[in-house]
């Protein structure tokens, strides 16, 4: 929208485009989206939307969706002597993740989307 009169400095920069697909999703071949159903944690609520990325690799700190017993569950994971552990965000055990469990790490999150304002 142009208004007549003196022009607007920022004229100069033209419109900038953004995706928020190619900024969240670099790698859509390995991303998935998974709806969180409880309050995990002060950061992650109910209704929040977790980006998934399979290519990530697992690093101190880093969120990651597990299976355990059966289970989809969120975990934290926590390097010690050069093992990773995945760490419940709300008291229990951590467990082990080893090599040989491709089964057991789903994908490391990427991003969580979440509503700030309370509809």
């Amino acid at each position: 929208m142009r208004v007549a009169g003196f022009p607007s400095p920022a004229d100069e920069y033209g419109l900038v485009s953004l995706s928020l697909y190619e900024l969240l999703i670099p790698r859509p071949t390995s991303t998935f989206f998974v709806r969180v159903a409880e309050d995990l944690a002060a950061n992650i609520r109910h209704d929040d939307i977790l980006i998934i990325d399979r290519s990530l690799v697992v690093r101190e700190g880093s969120l990651a969706l597990v299976v355990i017993n059966g289970q989809l569950a969120l975990r934290k994971a926590q390097v010690r002597a050069g093992q990773i552990w995945m760490c419940p965000l709300q008291g229990g055990q951590p467990v082990l993740l080893k090599d040989d469990d491709d089964q057991l790490l789903w994908g490391v999150v990427a991003h969580v989307i979440h509503k700030t304002l309370v509809a």
